[in-house]
């Protein structure tokens, strides 16, 4: 199960993503499944523009709890994933989805109204790249909405962890700064149009995402 703790806590061994994921694929429920979550998924989906008739790609799509989502809402809806076991789950979805990384989307240019990415940019270095690769995939008026984890949980000293088989595990992630954030979308194009900040109830001292809805 997907957790933020201190570093402190103990942990066995760290893991880059991609092969945290083929460990993890197999049981990695497809709907969220720990507070963070669904703050996360109640947020994003409150940023949701109607989507009926309109062609959507999630990027970074893993075991497809978006996917689901927007099928269910009258998108044509498209994934993408770097884990080959994470788009073995994907496909239940009954959704096109194929493997390919968001820095570079297999999309034509202008070619999709809407492009979401739930909690997948902490695994990419390159946020700037990752923004412009969603924008030029866009057209003229289309959104991104993406999620991540705050930036202030790397000064908090989180770490994302999960356990299987016995062993405990935890993630390598990237931290981008909120300046980071501002200025990626700004040199991708993109014009801020909702930037929410949310904590979870049990600790509302502690901003615990970074929600954001640019346009094209």
């Amino acid at each position: 199960m997907l957790s933020w703790r201190k570093k402190r806590s103990p942990v066995a061994e760290r893991i880059d993503p991609q092969s945290a994921y083929s460990l993890w694929a197999h049981a990695y429920p497809p709907h969220p499944h720990n507070r963070l979550m669904e703050v996360e998924h109640e947020t994003l989906l409150a940023l949701l523009p109607e989507v009926r008739g309109q062609m959507v790609l999630d990027a970074g799509c893993g075991s497809g709890r978006y996917l689901r989502e927007l099928k269910s809402r009258g998108a044509t809806v498209f994934g993408v994933d770097l884990s080959a076991s994470m788009l073995r789950r994907a496909r239940e979805s009954a959704a096109r989805v194929v493997r390919a990384d968001v820095r570079a989307l297999p999309f034509d240019t202008m070619s999709l109204d809407l492009v979401l990415c739930g909690l997948a940019l902490g695994d990419i270095a390159e946020l700037e790249l990752a923004l412009q690769e969603m924008a030029r995939v866009l057209r003229p008026g289309g959104r991104v909405i993406y999620s991540v984890v705050h930036p202030a949980g790397e000064a908090a000293g989180w770490s994302r962890t999960f356990e299987i088989d016995g062993r405990q595990l935890a993630i390598d992630s990237h931290w981008h700064s909120l300046v980071c954030h501002r200025e990626a979308a700004t040199a991708a194009g993109l014009v801020i149009e909702e930037w929410r900040e949310p904590s979870l109830a049990e600790r509302p001292d502690q901003l615990a995402l970074l929600v954001v809805r640019a346009r094209r």
